[in-house]
């Protein structure tokens, strides 16, 4: 054994190639260069574009009120040269406006002359044309128009200055970005990242199970706090590991001592397992011979009439042929009417004892296909109706002698080929069960049987009662072993364990409980047409 367990695979992360001051994407350098840049490029150009479009709107605005006022007053201050018809005079007001450069153009027309009495243009370009703003006024004397001055203005100048303003504004910030940001990555690297990289390769040795390598990382911040905290998970890896291969040596001797154990354990729970499933399979098979025993008594009550009325004819016809006999041996003479009288006595007599007999044949035909059934597993073709009715004389003497009667809804014709006996078990178990448990403590109460094809493969057979019903708790556990509300009165608790697994594993079928206490209890059965095959089951035989 080693020393201590070798480390679980990992897949390794290449390592990433350094860079100058830690510069490389997926970087916590990165990640603080990139907010650096987003943080105060994003907002500086926000604010220049929104101060270089309220600067044109500004610069607009005083350029329409300085055009209007220029207008106004140049319009005034031309009057006496024009009406004197002297450019000289007017020339230096108008050289007095145009230094400004925010003037593109100065013209003075006398509504008499096509030419110009005086004209002033500089050079634009399509920045100064988009920019520009034009006003025309009327120069008056006396109350009389005597020319019309127009002039040009533009702000370009004033937002070109605006302009270097705001590019002096960006290299200025510009220079101070990059020198912060050299001095915040040499600070980054300094007590950041070097500190970071060794940390992560003492992880990286943690990970692949070097634990001989201690973690050394200077210094007394955080990330100092994090390598101490991971040098004594080492020291703790390292102490468990021990613990493990000590452990280890001792682990083999346990495994043998719990294996024998088990082993010992599991030939009990198999004596244990094996005696259970005997006494199952006795019980199952009592519960068959009671269900049987009841059949028995049944036809044994039921056979009592016919032959006891066989036997009074039997004995009544005896003593008149005693009497003929006497009357023969004694010579007496033989009246035609007693004749006659013997012969219609002896024709009544062979009529009730042929019913009684017939009666009593039946029933022993019946017991004995039922009986035949249930005794073994044979399976073979039957209608499902006929069946129903031969279970059904079997089990009426029981009801005989109650208020409670049985009614049919049968379906002749439905052909199964599957296991009668099987069957005839349960239907003689659901009605006894009905009789005990459903009607008990009721005067009076009806069992319905009802069989009825359901599509091509299956069969619905069900056995209703209007009886006392049960709640929801005893309905959940019907079906489970030992499970009876009898207990103690002869109830075994098996009769609706041994339908459940019949319809379930030898018929083939599914049966549901439907009942609420009061409502009565209707046990729904679907049968498949043709059962499966059980294992080292005959095959089927046509009778």
């Amino acid at each position: 054994m080693t020393d201590r367990p070798d480390p679980t695979p990992t897949t390794a992360t290449p390592p990433l190639t350094p860079h100058l001051y830690g510069w490389q994407r997926n970087t916590l350098t990165f990640a603080v260069v990139l907010a650096l840049l987003l943080g105060l490029l994003l907002p500086t150009t926000a604010v220049l574009v929104y101060d270089i479009q309220k600067t044109r709107a500004t610069a607009m605005d005083d350029l329409r009120r300085d055009l209007a006022r220029t207008s106004e007053v140049m319009s005034l201050s031309l009057a006496e040269p024009v009406w004197q018809v002297s450019p000289d005079l007017a020339e230096p007001m108008v050289k007095a406006q145009v230094d400004d450069p925010r003037f593109v153009a100065v013209k003075v027309v006398e509504p008499a002359s096509s030419a110009p009495f005086l004209s002033f243009e500089r050079r634009k370009d399509a920045e100064d044309t988009a920019l520009m703003l034009s006003q025309t006024r009327p120069i008056q004397r006396d109350g009389r128009e005597i020319a019309r001055l127009t002039i040009s203005m533009t702000a370009a100048p004033l937002l070109q200055a605006k302009r270097d303003d705001v590019w002096r504004t960006v290299w200025r910030s510009g220079l101070t970005l990059t020198l912060s940001l050299v001095l915040m990555l040499w600070v980054l690297q300094r007590y950041v990242l070097r500190p970071m990289t060794a940390l992560t390769g003492a992880a990286e040795a943690l990970a692949a199970g070097r634990l001989e390598q201690p973690v050394r990382v200077g210094g007394a911040d955080e990330i100092a706090r994090v390598g101490v905290a991971m040098e004594r998970m080492r020291q703790a890896l390292l102490s468990a590991f021990e613990a493990l291969r000590q452990h280890n040596l001792n682990l083999e001797e346990t495994v043998n001592q719990r294996t024998a154990e088990l082993t010992a354990s599991n030939a009990e729970l198999s004596d244990a397992l094996q005696t259970l499933q005997t006494a199952q399979r006795e019980l199952v098979e009592s519960e068959k011979l009671a269900s049987l025993g009841r059949l028995v008594a049944g036809v044994a009550h039921e056979l009592n009439t016919p032959l006891g009325n066989a036997l009074t004819v039997v004995s009544a016809l005896d003593d008149r042929y005693k009497q003929l006999e006497a009357m023969l041996a004694g010579g007496v003479q033989l009246r035609r009417s007693l004749l006659e009288e013997l012969a219609r006595d002896t024709r009544r007599g062979q009529d009730i004892l042929q019913r009684n007999v017939q009666k009593a044949a039946d029933l022993v035909r019946d017991f004995k296909q039922v009986a035949i059934d249930q005794t073994n597993d044979m399976r073979r073709d039957f209608d499902l109706g006929k069946v129903v009715e031969d279970v059904l004389v079997m089990v009426e003497p029981s009801f005989k002698h109650t208020p409670f009667v049985i009614q049919t809804e049968l379906c002749h014709g439905l052909m199964l080929n599957s296991y009668p006996g099987a069957l005839g078990q349960v239907l003689t178990n659901l009605l006894m069960n009905a009789l005990l448990h459903g009607f008990e403590g009721m005067e009076h109460g009806r069992v319905t049987v009802h069989c009825a094809p359901l599509g091509d493969s299956e069969a619905e057979l069900s056995v209703s009662d209007d009886g006392r019903g049960m709640d929801e708790s005893v309905r959940r556990r019907i079906f489970d072993p030992f499970f009876t509300t009898k207990l103690g009165t002869g109830g075994s608790g098996l009769g609706m364990h041994i339908v459940h697994s019949i319809v379930t594993n030898v018929l083939g079928g599914q049966i549901e409980v439907k009942s609420t206490p009061g409502g009565g209890t209707q046990m729904l059965m679907r049968l498949p047409l043709v059962a499966p095959q059980r294992g080292g089951a005959e095959p089927s035989e046509t009778h």
